[in-house]
């Protein structure tokens, strides 16, 4: 991926069949996008002549399918129902798969 993923790469990455508007995906991209800029560093050639890395492209992806996913969970609590019992459990936070393609991009934090 030459460029940073857009409003076309993020509605291919989310599959053909979404209920997402494109204002909604464009607002989660926007901030997603902020947040992936202060949690990892870019190198300064980057913004030039280097392509994106893929590896930050699919966080990116990823973070915007997570973001529009838990947007119908405003509190974060999804609650399971069985025969037996009903469980609410805490979703969101921090996703592994993100962590793992952002880490050799993150912000080491001293002192």
């Amino acid at each position: 991926m030459p460029t940073a993923p857009n409003l076309a790469a993020i509605k291919a990455y989310l599959g053909v069949e979404t209920s997402w508007t494109d204002a909604q995906v464009l607002s989660a991209l926007t901030a997603e996008t902020s947040a992936q800029q202060r949690r990892c560093r870019f190198p300064v050639e980057l913004a030039g002549a280097l392509p994106y890395p893929d590896d930050l492209a699919e966080a990116l992806c990823r973070r915007v399918a997570v973001n529009l996913a838990l947007r119908s969970l405003p509190l974060g609590i999804q609650t399971a129902m069985s025969e037996m019992n009903a469980s609410q459990s805490r979703v969101g936070g921090r996703d592994p798969e993100v962590q793992r393609l952002e880490a050799p991009w993150r912000r080491h934090h001293v002192g």
